[in-house]
């Protein structure tokens, strides 16, 4: 059934967007620089509102340089979108499910990103390439996979540059449709052969995982003109061949001598959303990706490299500064935490955005609606502090490497599960300085005799399935997403179908710590992010009807912060 799938990818991809005409827009950007767009009222610069609102908040506890930290925009724009989760794999019912995504430029700029795929175990790179935004531009394209092959593709119907080119090109390593279109394999070549990890080598590994975009710097007409260039006349770039061109090799393009040529740093603006589409139930998910502000801000780096290079990564937060500073939220208050220049690394500033000590969300199983629940739990730094010769670095315990064998790789990390009926029922009667202690909890299941009922998450992009022992033991494949890298909490046991659960991050079992910053903190607990998804199977609609639906919930957490030094009793304050 792929040609019903590929139709779904063509009809879903053929959104409206607003594309400008560079007669209309263009010539007027061409000349100006200025994130400011002229509306006729007082608007503002660069940052969103929350972060002015935060600024004021600021200044009141005498945090300074508030436009240079990095932080978690709650109103979803940034200069680094992160997407929890995609998947091409099958859930047993049909078809496999396809992931269909978007990344939106609210800006009157033309934007440079990076668009990266990391598979689930290690975050191993499976593909990245460029994309050249216009201004108020949209870019869309789709994840599926192919019953005769082994990974996962993408496919884009959208005009917007890409360099390599993907739609206008039949060059390897992109293949072709029986419709002619052209579609963009992913590869195994960064955990396999020389660059195996521990981890499966087989290209079954590209199917699931998570994916970023990272903007590399705002593309101007300073120079050579690349701003006109990508710029949309009739909804179709201006000339796609000139920025490709601008890359290669011999005789060499502009950004090949100087990859600063019509780059400016970045300023943000950036917006994304990916929807889950389950092709044989019908139904279809959504989520809007975590969006990260300030990620380089000291106006003078950008981040723009060549493609093909896996750079730049979250790792070069900051740009060229020795330090990053980032603002955390942490009910009600705002916490200054800088790392880098013996302080941690300033990887450490973005983990700090996502650690939380406890994640929450609600699960709904059977009833008349058949329902099941699949939780998605990614880890997005993980790979920084695990991928290396031992010890992991923390908050992380373990690195990643095989354990039974070759192609078995993972990285444990214990956690402590509690679920919850809807009215107060639990398996546990532990209370106090119990509460985050997993052997008062429940175990992955099915618990083999003899193992300790400590529960642990292997990957870095994971799914806990709901079903019951029996279930799980037969098929270890979740029963939403498909996903071949699950573990399973069977709350049936307990009698406890409908509810909720908390997973604690920092368990008694095994301290998740981040390095202190250079204000004193220590926050607990691991960087994470993700989502509960729901699908429901209805027999019982209207006689002779069958009625599927579906829906998604982002995790909800609690943070900890602690101080263990002395003599700086207002860090985490």
């Amino acid at each position: 059934m792929w040609n019903l799938a590929v139709r779904l990818v063509r009809c879903c991809l053929t959104l409206p967007s607003e594309k400008r005409d560079k007669t209309a827009v263009g010539q007027k950007l061409a000349v100006s620089k200025s994130p400011v767009v002229n509306l006729g009222v007082s608007v503002m610069k660069r940052n969103s509102l929350t972060t002015a609102v935060v600024a004021g908040i600021a200044g009141t506890v005498g945090i300074a340089n508030l436009a240079s930290a990095v932080n978690l925009n709650p109103d979803g724009l940034g200069q680094v979108l992160l997407y929890p989760y995609y998947t091409v794999n099958s859930n047993g019912v049909g078809d496999n499910l396809q992931t269909l995504f978007s990344v939106v430029n609210t800006t009157d700029q033309g934007k440079a990103i990076k668009v990266r795929f990391m598979e689930g175990y290690n975050s191993r790179e499976v593909r990245d390439f460029h994309v050249y935004l216009s201004p108020y531009d949209v870019w869309t394209a789709a994840l599926f996979k192919l019953p005769d092959q082994a990974q996962a593709n993408l496919l884009t119907d959208d005009n917007s540059c890409t360099v390599p080119d993907i739609k206008g090109s039949t060059l390897p390593p992109l293949q072709q449709l029986p419709d002619g279109r052209s579609y963009l394999p992913f590869t195994n070549a960064l955990f396999s052969g020389a660059n195996a990890d521990g981890g499966p080598t087989g290209l079954e590994r590209t199917r699931e995982g998570h994916f970023e975009i990272i903007e590399l710097g705002v593309v101007t007409n300073d120079t050579e003109g690349s701003l006109d260039a990508i710029t949309h006349i009739a909804g179709v770039p201006d000339n796609c061949g000139q920025v490709i061109g601008a890359w290669v090799a011999q005789p060499p393009g502009y950004w090949i001598q100087d990859r600063n040529t019509d780059i400016d740093p970045p300023t943000g603006g950036l917006f994304g959303s990916a929807l889950l589409v389950d092709v044989a139930n019908g139904v279809s998910s959504g989520y809007n990706a975590d969006a990260i502000e300030g990620f380089v801000s000291n106006g003078q780096d950008n981040l723009h490299d060549r493609p093909g290079n896996v750079l730049p990564s979250l790792a070069n937060v900051g740009g060229s500064d020795a330090q990053v500073t980032a603002y955390v939220f942490d009910n009600g208050r705002l916490i200054q935490a800088t790392y880098g220049g013996g302080f941690g690394r300033k990887i450490d500033a973005v983990s700090a955005l996502f650690t939380h000590d406890n994640i929450f969300n609600e699960y709904v199983l059977g009833g008349g609606a058949a329902a099941t629940t699949d939780w998605v739990v990614t880890f997005p730094t993980k790979n920084f502090y695990v991928d290396r010769p031992a010890p992991a670095l923390a908050p992380f315990a373990e690195v990643f490497k095989a354990y039974s064998g070759a192609g078995t790789g993972e990285s444990k990390v214990q956690v402590g599960l509690f679920p919850y009926d809807r009215e107060e029922g639990n398996p546990s009667a532990c209370t106090g300085s119990d509460s985050d202690n997993p052997n008062c909890g429940v175990c992955f299941s099915p618990c083999d005799p003899g193992e300790s009922p400590i529960p642990v998450l292997r990957y870095e992009a994971q799914v806990i399935s709901f079903q019951t022992s029996t279930d799980f033991t037969a098929n270890r494949t979740s029963p939403v997403l498909g996903s071949q890298l699950a573990s399973n909490v069977d709350v049936r046991a307990d009698s406890l179908n409908n509810g909720w659960m908390r997973i604690a991050l920092n368990p008694t079992s095994e301290a998740h710590l981040m390095e202190a910053s250079s204000e004193g903190e220590v926050f607990e607990g691991l960087p994470v992010t993700g989502f509960a998804i729901t699908n429901y199977v209805n027999a019982n609609a209207a006689p002779g009807k069958l009625a599927n639906y579906s829906g998604l919930w982002r995790h909800k957490g609690s943070r900890a912060c602690s101080v263990p030094d002395p003599q700086t009793p207002l860090a985490c304050s």
